[in-house]
């Protein structure tokens, strides 16, 4: 029997159903077995005991497993347990003597072992505990279902609120670097400097609007991949070099936006050097619905693993939220090599199909 405090008429005609079949079964069902003709003040009683025990439920239920057990005052409830248990027999042995059902039974069967008004009610007592229990049990159980519920909602709530904050986190100094190379361009190369405005624009409007969903379309993703790398190549010395494989997705998907940049941002903080021969190298494969992504760059003089920073996105936060958005559904792995000094990413994740 669910416990909610819902009004609902199907609510009440389940409520009403069980009863009626519970107190069928445990108080009408087996007196029907007796083979005798039983006198009325007997049925009376037995249904003003369905009524009782259905009154002492849902009491038990909704104020004195709430107000004293879940409040930790477990004794007052052990006290009013056992003081339940005596009210309802006491009160259907009010019941019996006032409706005089014993000397009715007694005419009826003419038996003189049928019990007196003070012998214990063992049937009735043994139904007065299950419905005590029963209705404690639910109790419980539906305020772990109500804290479950809540648990679930807080956590979804959290989960959105880490998933906003990280993929909102782009590197502020890469548009600060940019602006101040395009500025520069205007002096040298100014069709140069209006392209560059362009994607710095396209950039920023995916950061502000289209990454405001969960999911972004895999293609404005890897443009927006593109335009970075593209901007980025503005700074780069005549020692690195850079190899980008764009990708030719086979159906149109769809994924978490923001996600793969930290590790290719990251090339670029670790990888460039003015005086050194450095590669970055971003390989980008979607087939069958799986996107592959592989950096790999030069390290110069640093722990890279210490410090994969896109303006507050650590490796930590990066692994977190691959955790939160592709359970068991991608696979990383980085390889940091100081000695050769090199660090290499291979990420794969399961992509969604769009409308799928």
């Amino acid at each position: 029997m669910y416990l909610g405090k819902s009004k609902n008429g199907l609510t009440i005609f389940v409520h009403v159903m069980v009863w009626v079949l519970l107190g069928f079964v445990l108080l009408f069902f087996p007196p029907l077995t007796w083979d005798i003709i039983l006198p009325a003040s007997f049925w009376i009683k037995q249904t003003l005991n369905i009524f009782i025990l259905a009154g002492f439920f849902y009491f038990n239920a909704l104020y004195m497993v709430p107000t004293f057990l879940f409040q930790g005052k477990r004794n007052v409830f052990i006290i009013w347990f056992i003081a339940a248990w005596i009210i309802v027999l006491v009160i259907a042995r009010i019941i019996e003597i006032n409706l005089h059902v014993i000397e009715d039974l007694k005419a009826v069967t003419h038996d003189k072992r049928v019990r007196s008004v003070f012998d214990l009610d063992f049937y009735l007592f043994i139904i007065t505990c299950l419905v005590l229990v029963i209705s404690t049990g639910m109790a419980a159980a539906q305020r772990w279902q109500a804290n479950e519920k809540r648990h679930e909602m807080i956590e979804k709530q959290h989960i959105a609120s880490e998933l906003a904050l990280l993929k909102a986190q782009i590197n502020p100094h890469f548009f600060f670097n940019t602006l101040n190379n395009i500025y520069s361009l205007t002096y040298s190369d100014i069709p140069l400097s209006r392209e560059a405005i362009l994607k710095l624009s396209r950039m920023m409007r995916y950061v502000l609007y289209d990454t405001l969903q969960d999911k972004a379309m895999l293609s404005q993703e890897i443009s927006f991949i593109n335009d970075y790398i593209e901007l980025m190549k503005l700074r780069l010395h005549g020692h690195t070099t850079l190899d980008f494989n764009r990708p030719f997705a086979d159906h149109d998907y769809s994924v978490a936006p923001m996600l793969l940049l930290p590790f290719i941002e990251n090339a670029f903080k670790h990888g460039t050097s003015s005086l050194e021969k450095t590669q970055i190298l971003i390989d980008l494969t979607v087939e069958k619905g799986s996107l592959s992504l592989k950096v790999f760059n030069h390290i110069q003089n640093e722990k890279v693993s210490q410090d994969l920073s896109s303006g507050g996105i650590g490796l930590v936060n990066t692994k977190r939220r691959l955790d939160l958005l592709y359970p068991d559904r991608h696979i990383l792995a980085i390889d940091e090599n100081t000695e050769k000094g090199t660090y290499q990413v291979d990420l794969q994740i399961d992509l969604w199909l769009i409308n799928a």
